[in-house]
């Protein structure tokens, strides 16, 4: 008899791609503690070690496994670089693979029962990597200076983008806000429940990366009836979705809340798993463009005739000329970042030992897809 997790014959594997951390203009903010949550884990594996030193084509090996069983997965790109895993979620197996070291660095909570540590720089002959020291100083010097100065980029990027969205904020109308979530909460009434919470997990579909701008939307809401914000700015979907997610949580409904990398404090997207149903924001360039079941015309909760008195003299098209100067500044300093870390990571790699790696990885690789 196959595994109970195994899907039926014939049906295609789900994997989901998300992120878990973003470079934002308040630094890179961390949601890894929300992959899996510590209560709900079954065994988490922590890799450790320097880049170069295969983790993310270990983490690429067990999905693949696991792909090619056909389990449900969810593969947590790296915002640094979208071709590499920073981590790898399994809910129906409770196992959760995670790269451990900065700018995300984490430590087992329950180590043997359900964590367990890889060391990947014990494949790592020390003596190989002495030889490149200075020139492995030399190359960090010079991708912290490029990072300083993503960071300022994006500070610039996040400024803009705040001041696009204030004057709509200065004329919400929190009746008119109120009314409209009243109108949208009565989907959740079929779902509600009478025991267990309504948890709520946080996390990124879309990061400003080295590539550019990138979404995961569109493929995860795949299976969701959508409902679209629609909008001049983001203003006010914030104040929406949060409050949507409050009711949810407290009719016991488990939510999943995604943060926009522009302004990581603020709502973009929810999700509500159990009930298959998804809000999104729909704000051009960089909002949701997939399938929706309905729009809602958020427009309709700003004072027009206060809109009209305090909207500033520069225009809708001379702001986003502005925000998309600072945005390219802080992708192209992502990218040349990103060129020294490769040069940085062939380093490690020349002085790894592969072979003795993948005797030991493949022992684990073996442990976990059993």
């Amino acid at each position: 008899m196959p595994p109970s997790y195994l899907r039926k014959a014939g049906r295609q594997p789900m994997t989901k791609h998300i992120f878990a951390g973003a470079s934002t203009p308040k630094g890179f903010v961390d949601f890894f503690d929300y992959i899996m949550p510590l209560e709900t884990a079954g065994k988490r594996y922590f890799l450790k070690g320097s880049s170069g030193s295969g983790k993310s084509t270990f983490i690429k090996k067990v999905a693949a496994g696991l792909e090619a069983r056909g389990v449900d997965i969810e593969k947590f790109h790296c915002a640094n670089d979208i071709e590499s895993l920073d981590a790898l979620f399994v809910s129906s197996l409770g196992l959760c693979i995670i790269d451990a070291t900065a700018p995300h660095s984490h430590d087992p909570k329950i180590p043997i029962a359900i964590d367990k540590i890889i060391d990947f720089a014990e494949f790592i002959d020390e003596q190989k990597i002495l030889k490149h020291l200075d020139e492995i100083k030399l190359l960090l010097n010079e991708k912290n200076m490029l990072n300083e100065k993503a960071s300022y980029y994006l500070a610039a990027t996040g400024n803009i983008y705040l001041a696009q969205n204030k004057p709509y904020e200065a004329t919400l109308n929190k009746r008119s806000l109120n009314l409209l979530i009243q109108k949208w909460a009565k989907l959740l009434e079929p779902h509600s429940k009478d025991s267990s919470f309504g948890t709520n997990r946080k996390l990124f579909l879309s990061a400003i990366t080295p590539d550019g701008f990138t979404n995961f939307t569109s493929s995860y809401f795949s299976n969701c009836k959508v409902y679209g914000l629609l909008g001049e700015t983001y203003a006010g979907m914030d104040a929406f979705l949060s409050e949507f997610r409050d009711r949810a949580n407290k009719r016991r409904i488990s939510t999943e809340s995604f943060y926009s990398p522009f302004a990581p404090e603020r709502l973009e997207y929810l999700h509500l798993p159990e009930a298959g149903i998804a809000f999104a924001a729909v704000v051009s360039p960089w909002g949701y463009n997939g399938v929706m079941e309905d729009t809602i015309d958020m427009r309709t909760i700003f004072d027009a005739g206060l809109l009209k008195d305090i909207k500033p003299g520069m225009s809708a098209d001379s702001g986003k000329k502005l925000l998309d100067v600072s945005l390219d500044a802080a992708i192209n300093s992502m990218n040349a970042s990103r060129v020294l870390h490769g040069k940085i990571e062939k380093i490690y790699a020349s002085a790894m030992d592969f072979e003795q790696m993948n005797t030991a990885t493949e022992k684990i690789i073996k442990e976990i897809l059993r």
